[in-house]
């Protein structure tokens, strides 16, 4: 690469018009189309310009070596594998590193530690066993290990000790089916063998809390209810010893106060239903008692029975962290069914009452639930084991009012973790990190159709069906995979990169053969970035050509893509989040995005038609097709001063349009034409200068001067054949001819043309072979100085990789993001808006219970995390509630009061809020808001009535319905004066209007 030290003399754009002279002067001296004396002053002009620069050339050299010194001693921060100055080097992107990529790859089991870093995941039909330490982005295979201390692959299950992440129990093979335990008390580095006796097949396993030693509980299965439990006391010896219960085990665990109530659940299965066993275990004499309660059958009053052990395929079992087996108030359990009946759901069983809480017709099934919370206050999901084989997507389900709420408070998630794909099956596994901030998923192919398809059904496996670890943030809403992700790779489609390069996009293509080969769309974010990879989507591309583009201003998240040739193009308003179809109606060439007058704009190439959209904060809103007056159309770039411009695909002309794209002039073709890239240069007040290249083997870039009559002229470029131009004030030009690729750059286009254009070719770090040909747009520009480029040629560890360069010369104005807000600002205090000042919350009518209550506020900044508090008294000394607050949408934060807080009738209520994590992320205790308040409606009287039977009592603990009698008679006497008044009002309003029209 060729480095020179080149004077920057930036353009005056307020003297235009000497400007525009110094350029047509360039423009006529070089292609020999002027007079002489016209000649002869600019060639004047030249020489006092050239004078100014010699004059100041040491002052300037100096200070150019200092940029060089300081650019070269502080090396940028791009993100690459080998970041470097002023060199090409490759991004690290996602792979099969750290297992984030596996194919073939199946979760069929995921166990989380207290530590929530911690993780386990079992791949039966592949026999793996994999460990993260970081949260689940990177794994290792510890499959070895196991079979290094003798144990029998494949392993089915897994367990983790509640309190130690090092405890670690494993469900291993014997004759091909789950049969034996090993455990690990060092994380998995060392495996014993515990000689499990179990009979039949092992479906559960569990570890206690610590009280001076762990107990393993393990559940056996034998398909006609013969089953039983066995508890392991890893203390001293060990020993197996069984609790003598007769059942086929569907899940286990251990009570989490278990070193005070020393109770076991279980979920069995038998000829007659499905049941719940709760039993005391003696430590000392590893026996447990069945008898102290229950069984109880899981089902409703009057709904019939339950499902029997010719019906069940599998369960699972929840329990509140504050329950307590030998204390009813206490006694809270959740429960899956799967099963092919009209009793299988999700039940919520209060001591012996059972509420269904999820009905499960065909063809829906669930494959597990997760809880998070108290007796009191908690939030469940349910995953499906439905995958839909042509999206590979599986539902997750979501209520944050498990106690109260019935079907009606279920959400389902919007955008979903992938798995079933190419199969249908995706036995989604849903788990809560240890401070339910988090929740994952992990899916499988396993083909589980009926109760004999279990155990074996766990050894199928689809190649490529998507499965994967999948994360969400905002309760199971949106989930974007992490790792073990059975996918494929096949090349890079296009990159996106924000204009502080700290968030980076990639589209990526399967095109393995043989099934429905599903794209992707990653997203990396930093400092620093490159190191982790979600997948932020996950879709089935017809055409395999996706093309990604920013925002380009500022910190705006938005990401848009389009499938190319086709009419789908979407966008994201929250960084790859959530997806929007926002419709163009044609079909999709090229795009480019912009803001004009702060107005988001979006131009739809659809071959020689643009199509403008505008959005006005809600929807997009399209404008009729414009005839760019182009016969084909390659590529579009649109800039904030309306100007659009338009290359062709063979013809070598390019359309710009000055007004938005209503009209389009046309310029002649290029020198050598081709599939045309262009860059439109804005800078200048009253001129407007077009760059233009083709992939054509003789062409290098032209310059048109929009207003002059000189034609396209040579710009002296050392490439050719040109497959992408980016530009902020350095003009770049990507290039591939004869095997060989490079960047053109030059400081000052402006100048544009030989002698006073000066090139540089950047290729220093590139590899051989690499080619920076994909279309339509090869080269992106980020921050001002980061180039970006993909290697169009099939992604594998050493080919199709994203390429960054850092130009540390590059004289264009560098994108800072704006400083963050002073600490007072951050955690000033927000201003509360509802419940109103001395609001009224009323009372159902129907039920008696406390209508909804919603807090809402304002915030002069999107803090992260609130802290609300809610008390009887102003001082805030007899305190209801201090909850922490998360907002999913942080722009309009609000928190809806679950109905388990136990607010009181005709209660006055205070409240207040201040930020605990502002915007930066920073913690600490802001300001508190004005203190509001607002009361509870009192209860309407009590009708006197005859004594007769007593009513059934409703359902799920619903309240006694009030006649509507009492509820008019308890209305305020405030309220009857007003609506005397609006009476009177009406009559007269109406008169003074008929008398105005007379």
């Amino acid at each position: 690469m060729r480095v020179k030290l080149l004077r920057r003399v930036p353009p005056e754009r307020d003297s235009s018009v000497a400007a525009m002279q110094i350029l047509r002067f360039a423009q006529n001296d070089r292609q020999g189309r002027t007079q002489n004396d016209e000649r002869r002053r600019a060639r004047n002009g030249r020489r006092r310009l050239m004078k100014t620069l010699n004059n100041n050339l040491l002052r300037l050299g100096f200070g150019l070596v200092l940029i060089i010194i300081i650019c070269l001693a502080i090396p940028a921060r791009p993100a690459s594998a080998n970041p470097g100055t002023m060199k090409w080097s490759t991004v690290d992107t996602p792979s099969n590193m750290g297992n984030v990529i596996l194919s073939p790859s199946e979760i069929n089991a995921i166990a989380i530690g207290n530590d929530g870093r911690t993780f386990y995941a079992i791949d039966i039909p592949n026999s793996k066993v994999y460990k993260s330490l970081n949260g689940g982005i990177t794994w290792d295979d510890v499959s070895s290990h196991l079979t290094g201390d003798g144990a029998v692959l494949p392993a089915w299950n897994i367990a983790i000790a509640p309190d130690n992440p090092n405890f670690v129990a494993a469900v291993t093979s014997d004759g091909g089916l789950p049969g034996n335990v090993f455990i690990s008390t060092n994380g998995g580095s060392q495996w014993q063998d515990t000689n499990c006796p179990a009979a039949s097949n092992i479906s559960a396993i569990a570890i206690s809390p610590n009280y001076g030693g762990y107990d393993i509980a393990i559940g056996t299965r034998t398909g006609a209810g013969g089953g039983d439990v066995y508890i392991f006391r890893a203390v001293g010896p060990g020993n197996w010893t069984s609790q003598g219960f007769t059942g086929d085990i569907l899940a286990v665990r251990f009570s989490p106060t278990y070193r005070a109530d020393f109770s076991l659940v279980t979920v069995s299965t038998h000829v007659a239903g499905t049941y719940i066993n709760l039993g005391i275990h003696d430590m000392v004499a590893n026996t447990t008692n069945w008898g102290t309660w229950g069984p109880v059958e899981v089902t409703t009053a009057g709904a019939g029975p339950s499902p029997t052990v010719a019906q069940v395929v599998t369960a699972d079992l929840e329990l509140p962290a504050d329950f307590s087996g030998q204390a009813p108030s206490l006694r809270r359990m959740y429960v899956s069914i799967d099963a092919p009946t009209a009793n299988a759901g999700i039940y919520r069983l209060d001591d012996t009452v059972g509420y269904l809480l999820m009905p499960t017709p065909a063809p829906l099934r669930i494959s597990s639930i997760a809880y998070y919370g108290t007796y009191t206050s908690g939030k469940l999901l349910a995953g499906e084991v439905r995958g839909n084989a042509n999206t590979a997507a599986v539902i997750i389900w979501f209520t944050d009012a498990p106690i109260t709420c019935p079907e009606p408070c279920w959400y389902q998630t919007q955008k979903s973790p992938t798995g079933g794909g190419n199969s249908g099956f995706a036995n989604a596994q849903v788990i809560w990190s240890p401070n339910g901030s988090r929740a994952y998923c992990a899916t499988s192919s396993a083909l589980l159709n009926n109760p004999t398809s279990w155990p074996g059904g766990y050894l199928t496996g689809v190649e490529l069906d998507e499965s994967a670890l999948s994360l969400s943030l905002d309760n199971g809403k949106t989930w974007n995979q992490l790792s073990l992700m059975d996918t494929e790779i096949s090349f890079l489609s296009d990159g996106a990169v924000t204009p502080a390069s700290d968030t980076i996009y990639l589209a990526s293509i399967n095109n393995h053969a043989g099934v429905n080969n599903f794209d992707s769309i990653w997203r990396t974010t930093g400092p620093p970035t490159g190191k982790v990879w979600e997948r932020v989507l996950c879709l089935l591309s017809t055409t395999n050509d996706l093309i990604l583009r920013t925002s380009n201003v500022g910190n705006d998240p938005a990401i848009f893509f389009a499938s190319r040739l086709t009419s789908d193009l979407r966008q994201s308003p929250d960084g790859g989040q959530t997806w929007l179809n926002i419709l163009p109606g044609v079909n999709v060439t090229d795009f480019a995005v912009t803001r004009i007058n702060n107005v988001p704009h979006i131009y739809v190439l659809d071959n020689n038609y643009i199509r403008q959209g505008t959005n006005n904060g809600q929807i997009w809103q399209w404008a009729p097709k414009a005839n760019t007056t182009l016969d084909t159309g390659h590529s579009i770039t649109a800039t904030p001063t309306g100007v659009i411009a338009v290359g062709d695909n063979a013809d070598g002309m390019v359309a710009y349009s000055l007004d938005g794209g209503v009209s389009f002039e046309r310029t002649p073709a290029i020198p050598e034409p081709g599939k045309i890239h262009i860059s439109a240069d804005y800078r200048f007040r009253n001129a407007l200068i077009i760059y233009a290249a083709s992939d054509s083997a003789g062409s290098e870039i032209y310059n048109w001067v929009v207003g002059s009559n000189f034609g396209w002229t040579a710009m002296g470029s050392p490439g050719r054949s040109f497959y992408g131009l980016a530009q902020l004030e350095t003009l770049y030009g990507a290039w591939s001819s004869g095997g060989v690729t490079a960047v053109d750059r030059t400081l000052e286009p402006e100048k544009l043309g030989p002698p006073y254009i000066e090139w540089d070719s950047l290729n220093a770090g590139l590899a051989t072979g690499v080619a920076f040909t994909r279309e339509p747009v090869s080269l992106k520009v980020s921050a001002g100085i980061n180039l970006w480029a993909i290697d169009n040629r099939p992604y594998t560890v050493a080919t199709g990789r994203l390429w960054n360069f850092y130009d540390c010369l590059s004289p264009s104005p560098q994108y800072t993001p704006p400083p963050p807000p002073s600490r007072e600002v951050l955690f000033q205090a927000p201003t509360p808006t509802s419940p109103a000042m001395n609001a009224i919350i009323p009372i159902y009518l129907e039920t008696g219970d406390i209508g909804d209550i919603v807090f809402k506020w304002k915030h002069s900044t999107v803090a992260v995390e609130y802290e609300l508090w809610l008390s009887k008294d102003e001082a805030f000394s007899q305190m209801v509630l201090q909850q922490t607050i998360k907002p999913e949408n942080r722009q309009a934060p609000t928190w809806a009061m679950p109905k388990t807080i136990g607010l009181e009738k005709s209660q006055k209520y205070y409240w207040k809020i201040r930020v605990s994590q502002a915007a930066t992320g920073e913690k600490g205790d802001g300001n508190w808001s004005k203190v509001m308040s607002f009361s509870v409606a009192s209860p309407p009287p009590k009708e006197t009535s005859q004594p007769g039977p007593a009513p059934a009592s409703p359902p799920n603990g619903a309240k006694e319905e009030t006649k509507l009698s009492s509820w008019i008679v308890n209305i305020p006497m405030w309220i009857w004066i007003m609506i005397a008044l609006l009476l009177v009002a009406i009559p007269i309003t109406a008169f003074t209007i008929s008398r105005a029209k007379k």
